[in-house]
């Protein structure tokens, strides 16, 4: 590189500074020179500055990431592995990359640290997603179908009592880990080797199994007595009293227990407690009424301030982890469906409200699953814990916290379907279609008389926003409509309506020793006064089948086990 005398020039340069000559005044030549200059690196300085921005901006940072990808899905997956496109759709991707080549790692290497350093990230993804999706092996019908006949066939060949017991369970968890195998195993005459084996069975344990096994191929055995008999219960909480002692006056006269006197129970709220300790749990009524009791006082009893701050925060009024905690203690981790163990166990279903869908709709939870190709109008399923299904139920809103099972968030069944007696009718005849229905006894949790009074009345013109929501929900709840429609449908033989009246409407929570007793002397009264009723209605649920119809079913269940069809 050289230098004249009148020439400023630099070879890395590629501007050239005009030749010049310079008089006396040069110093003015040279400040203007040095001002061209620092225009020059103050315009550099800002190109950077810019370039630096726009490369640190996200959306051109997603915009590389989104092209890399696209390169990336061009080459053999072989290459790289198939998990790379997706880390490199984070944004955190391409700084690591751009790093590790500053060390002067090639770019085949940054695949291999990405395989076994970068793929932390997408582990760590997988482990927030439900159990079943990353899992559960993809296994197609045909390996199902496959496993279904295997399992079927091992138990028509087993030939020692612990060989089949083994085998019927291996069914069991089969129906429950792939509940498509029912269709399969129906088809493959599932049904009829489980009865032609429980007609010679006397072990104790094979039994239990059989009871859940044919319970989960949706069969359901004929019905003890001239028809199906139904036990219909209303929400209410510590209403709930009324309902134990119209039961202990039904056992009186029936002379059975609640789990022997009907074929299928069905509760809402109040209703579901009641009905899983007097027909799953076979509790006597004592028992009921001392759980019942000890439940609503460790609940109910909670300071005023405690339970303000516990709505503020959680929108449940009373302590929610201390309810499920109880619950716990009271029906441990049995499924319902395992409750079908026990023959002396009726048919049970609970009625909760999902409140996250676009529309309130009933849920259905049950201990049977229903017959193949059979439908419900109402969604639910066997598939939950008996505490579950209970604190699903009765989930009042403001009272304790939304119960969340899967995608769904639950409430009390009894903003929807305070009466669940229609369902429980509607249920029945899924299990046993071409059974008349023998009896329905419908019990409520209490009503008030209503007496307008003119002075009380509220002006035409106006009506407060609490008055509009009471009437509003007091419509919902309402459990009058469904017994007023039941009652028009169902023959007054069939059908029997309990609903006391009460000296004053209690709350939900109301634990007063005091009123807790007038309660049951309401319950006492109202008693005496339909003596009558009641014995009506113990003759209808105590009516015996026929002994032709007890020949016909013989037949029915012989021809099940031997495999004939009718035509």
């Amino acid at each position: 590189m050289s230098f004249s005398k009148n020439i400023s020039r630099c070879g890395r340069c590629v501007t050239t500074v005009p030749r010049r000559r310079y008089n006396s005044g040069g110093s003015e030549a040279v400040d203007s020179l040095k001002m061209q200059a620092k225009s020059v690196v103050l315009n550099q300085f800002k190109l950077i500055t810019q370039l630096k921005t726009y490369f640190s901006d996200k959306t051109f940072e997603n915009a590389l990431n989104k092209e890399f990808a696209h390169f990336l899905q061009k080459i053999q997956p072989k290459t790289y592995g198939s998990d790379l496109v997706r880390y490199f759709e984070s944004s955190a991707a391409v700084p690591k990359v751009l790093e590790r080549e500053k060390e002067g790692i090639s770019l085949p290497n940054v695949f291999n640290g990405f395989k076994f350093g970068y793929g932390a990230k997408i582990e760590e993804k997988k482990s927030t997603l439900p159990k079943w999706k990353h899992t559960k092996a993809l296994v197609s019908k045909e390996s199902i179908a496959c496993r279904t006949s295997q399992v079927v066939s091992s138990i028509i060949s087993s030939e020692s009592i612990t060989s089949r017991h083994a085998r019927i369970e291996e069914l069991i968890q089969h129906l429950k880990q792939y509940p498509e195998a029912k269709r399969n195993a129906v088809k493959d005459g599932a049904i009829r080797v489980l009865l032609k084996v429980r007609s010679t069975n006397k072990d104790l344990l094979v039994a239990e199994s059989l009871g859940e096994a044919i319970s989960l191929l949706g069969h359901a055995d004929p019905v003890p007595g001239k028809g199906i008999r139904i036990l219909s219960v209303d929400g209410g909480g510590v209403r709930g009293f009324l309902v134990i002692e119209m039961l202990r006056k039904l056992e009186e006269l029936t002379g059975k227990p609640v789990s022997e006197m009907f074929d299928l129970i069905c509760g809402v709220s109040t209703g579901a407690i009641l009905l899983t300790l007097a027909g799953l749990k076979r509790c006597s009524l004592d028992e009921v009424s001392d759980i019942y009791r000890n439940l609503s006082t460790q609940i109910f009893t909670q300071s005023t301030f405690k339970g303000t701050s516990n709505l503020v925060w959680s929108h449940s009024y009373y302590d929610t982890a201390l309810w499920e905690k109880l619950l716990r203690a009271v029906w441990g981790e049995k499924m319902l469906i395992e409750t079908q163990r026990d023959a002396k166990v009726p048919k049970y279903c609970a009625v909760s409200a999902v409140v996250n869908q676009a529309r309130l709709s009933a849920y259905v939870f049950r201990n049977y699953d229903l017959p193949f190709r059979v439908q419900s109008n109402y969604q639910g399923g066997y598939n939950h814990k008996v505490w579950e299904c209970v604190r699903a139920s009765a989930a009042a809103p403001t009272y304790f916290e939304e119960f969340k099972i899967g995608n769904m968030l639950h409430q009390d069944g009894g903003i929807l379907v305070n009466n669940p007696a229609a369902i429980a009718i509607h249920e029945a005849k899924l299990l046993w279609p071409n059974t008349p229905i023998q009896c329905v006894v419908s019990f409520g949790t209490g009503r008030t008389e209503h007496h307008t009074v003119e002075g009380n009345q509220q002006s035409l013109g106006s009506s407060s926003w609490k008055d509009k929501f009471l009437t509003i929900l007091n419509s919902a709840t309402d459990t009058e409509g469904v017994h007023t429609m039941l009652s028009d449908l169902l023959p007054s033989n069939v059908y029997y309506r309990f609903n006391p009246y009460l000296t004053e409407m209690l709350d939900i929570a109301e634990i007063d020793p005091q009123k807790i007793e007038q309660l049951k002397r309401d319950a006492v009264m109202y008693l005496r006064r339909n003596e009558d009723k009641f014995n009506e209605a113990a003759q209808a649920l105590n009516v015996k089948k026929s002994k032709t119809k007890q020949l016909s079913e013989w037949f029915h269940v012989k021809k099940d086990i031997l495999g004939f069809k009718q035509h």
